[in-house]
């Protein structure tokens, strides 16, 4: 009962809760977090690798429900209609090989079905945050090959950059309201090169495998370790304890006068330990002979 109590202090208390919160967080927030993300690249990398060997489809065979974009994103496209010039903006604070660029979004008319914002490329940041001049897109009709792209998520209200409305986060619902176009909301168009009205392209991410599983493994893994940790300091501390118990029970002999202790087993216990460590005395005496005849004769 009193090792129990001892165990009850605040110290060993609070260590407790803290490495049993610790161990919570690991299971069910850090691991999940890191492995969710380890999953979402694997699908897209599964969507990447479709949309290499895949041809380009019409739009409409592919996009057959809202999911779509989501589910095959990255697949090439094609799609006729035509330009609205007078529709564009502008995707903000975005980066291609470290250099910060504006990304160009114009709307397109297709042929047969709602309007559609179309990412036609970048153009590198101006001086001040200026937008330099970059070509229009073409006008009459014409027949793109872009890649399906789903809509961003996050705060996407618009501010005027050198008179085009300009965004953060791509959510065509919010840029349709900005433009006066109502736009096809669960996503966009990203436009390929060479292609009418085409930019410098977007580059589209590598197929990579990134070290979130190994991360969410980690997590794991110390959520594990931080129980195990606490219990072998646990174990430490009542070994100790019961050391400290059998000393109290058990007390060394009262010393004599000399200041050495009277109890035989004692000194035999120390002759022991020397003789184990140091060797017998004639042993000692036996060796040093031996030196001196090895000395003498050379």
């Amino acid at each position: 009962m009193r090792s129990l109590r001892r165990f009850l202090s605040p110290g060993w208390l609070i260590g407790l809760l803290a490495v049993s919160l610790f161990a919570w967080a690991c299971f069910a927030l850090l691991a999940p977090w890191q492995l969710g993300k380890s999953e979402d690249l694997d699908a897209r990398n599964t969507r990447l690798a479709e949309s290499i060997e895949a041809a380009p489809a019409p739009f409409g065979q592919v996009v057959d429900a809202p999911e779509a974009f989501v589910d095959r994103e990255w697949r090439l496209v094609t799609l006729d209609g035509r330009w609205l010039p007078d529709a564009e903006a502008l995707l903000r604070l975005r980066a291609v090989d470290g250099e910060p660029v504006y990304q160009v979004l114009t709307v397109f008319d297709p042929v047969d079905g709602p309007e559609i914002l179309v990412n036609r490329g970048v153009v590198p940041v101006g001086e001040n945050n200026t937008v330099p001049d970059y070509a229009a897109a073409p006008a009459g009709p014409v027949e793109i090959t872009a890649r399906l792209r789903a809509a961003e998520s996050g705060q996407a209200e618009p501010v005027l950059v050198d008179g085009l409305p300009a965004v953060r986060v791509l959510d065509p619902s919010v840029l349709g309201g900005a433009l006066g176009h109502p736009l096809v909301p669960a996503g966009y168009l990203q436009l390929s090169g060479d292609q009418p009205g085409s930019l410098t392209p977007v580059p589209i991410p590598g197929i990579e495998n990134g070290p979130y599983l190994s991360y969410g493994l980690q997590w794991l893994a110390f959520g594990v370790l931080a129980p195990l940790a606490l219990a072998y300091f646990a174990w430490a501390e009542i070994r100790a304890r019961r050391r400290d118990a059998e000393a109290d029970e058990n007390p060394a002999p009262p010393a004599g006068p000399d200041g050495d202790h009277s109890d035989d087993a004692l000194v035999d216990a120390r002759e022991r330990a020397l003789r184990a460590r140091y060797g017998n005395r004639d042993d000692a005496e036996q060796r040093r002979a031996h030196r001196r005849a090895d000395r003498l004769r050379t």
